[in-house]
């Protein structure tokens, strides 16, 4: 490990012990309000966590089996393409992969058969074969003949834009003919029709799910860890990163879905500093001058 690659694994996990914390604190109010819930005779609704992954490299092929015992254990294994209203009381778990490595293919497909749990791979349509141009990803992406290798009764695809861009920075015609032409190209290439798309890297706006729903997608997926229904009116749905060497205790935690207050603590940061921004415009001449 270099020095700089030290240092970042000294930063991150202050804050990934933080996270987890916060992360154990909530799953036990939540807990506590289930079992509350279910004295007083109310039920609780159905609901699933969608977790997302990347690569599965050889090595930690194990670890993302234990996993999958795990989901299995503590969950109800679902197609994200689900249509149908989820059952009261119960917990799902739906499993997807992004970009569409053949390692995911090597290592986690085969484990998923053997436990027949379904998944869903967002693939992007124009790098089918390539080897990604961005660092901390391993390996190429799937081959179109790879893709059509893989069981379709289990393993579902979708889209991830043609050529895997940060969506929000494109005009609207460039982002358009990303998210549609995708689509259109994997349907023509698999003979089966797209229905599914992710935002790379998590990022999208209101104007970018309006263009997913004109174009034909009956789902799309941010990178936001909140619970999914997957209902037949559930249009924009959320997932939580999943990585195999996360701790056992963070899996599970991230199984249970008590990672959802990390987008309403990332909202109130922002609002913070931009308060924070303001003040500091209005009262740094004031101080300035005074001294």
């Amino acid at each position: 490990m270099t020095d700089s690659q030290s240092e970042t694994v000294h930063h991150a996990l202050p804050t990934r012990l933080i996270k987890l914390l916060i992360s154990a604190c909530f799953y036990a109010a939540t807990q506590g309000w289930v079992v509350l819930s279910r004295l007083a005779g109310q039920k609780s609704k159905g609901r699933c966590i969608t977790l997302y992954y990347h690569c599965i490299q050889p090595e930690h092929r194990l670890k993302f089996a234990r996993q999958m015992d795990v989901l299995l254990r503590k969950a109800i294994p679902i197609s994200v393409d689900r249509r149908e209203p989820l059952e009261s009381g119960k917990h799902y778990a739906a499993v997807t992969f992004d970009d569409g490595f053949t390692s995911v293919a090597e290592q986690a497909v085969p484990e998923l058969i053997k436990r027949r749990i379904p998944a869903t791979i967002f693939v992007a349509s124009d790098l089918l074969g390539q080897t990604p141009n961005w660092q901390g990803y391993p390996g190429r992406f799937m081959s179109l003949r790879e893709l059509r290798l893989l069981p379709a009764d289990l393993i579902c695809l979708g889209s991830h834009t043609r050529t895997h861009p940060f969506l929000p920075k494109l005009n609207e015609e460039e982002a358009r003919d990303e998210i549609a032409f995708s689509r259109a190209k994997l349907g023509q290439m698999l003979d089966r029709e797209c229905t599914l798309f992710a935002f790379p890297y998590g990022a999208f706006s209101e104007g970018l799910i309006n263009i997913c729903r004109e174009v034909g997608y009956q789902r799309i997926f941010t990178t936001l860890p909140y619970l999914a229904e997957l209902g037949p009116d559930e249009f924009v749905s959320g997932r939580v990163t999943v990585e195999p060497t996360d701790w056992p205790i963070e899996f599970y935690l991230k199984l249970c879905g008590s990672y959802r207050w990390l987008p309403t603590a990332f909202a109130a940061k922002r609002k913070f500093k931009a308060v924070f921004a303001k003040d500091a415009l209005v009262d740094g001449p004031l101080r300035s001058h005074s001294g």
